[in-house]
């Protein structure tokens, strides 16, 4: 799985949340909305640093088995996601 996420993708997100925030009188704030989303923003795209880091590292482990296992085969794709889901429950996040 790939995790790309265009700038105008990461705005949009952003947007849709900070909106959600602003409409939600149970969410109270004390910080300017602007700085909010400017920190929402920040942590899509260091998340999706720690995917991509986490996608590459599986990749590795797979390049480096004994058996060339083609990548986009089944075997590939169940190593992969074997690997990535240690690495994600290691950092306390889930992957499905």
């Amino acid at each position: 799985m790939n995790l790309k996420l265009t700038k105008n993708k990461i705005s949009f997100l952003t947007k849709t949340i900070t909106e959600y925030i602003q409409s939600n009188d149970e969410i109270d704030y004390n910080t300017e909305i602007g700085s909010i989303r400017f920190k929402i923003y920040q942590l899509i795209v260091e998340e999706l640093k720690i995917f991509a880091a986490i996608e590459e590292q599986a990749r590795e482990k797979i390049l480096s088995q004994k058996k060339n296992i083609p990548e986009g085969s089944r075997e590939w794709e169940i190593l992969f996601r074997k690997y990535t889901g240690e690495a994600l429950n290691g950092l306390g996040r889930i992957w499905n």
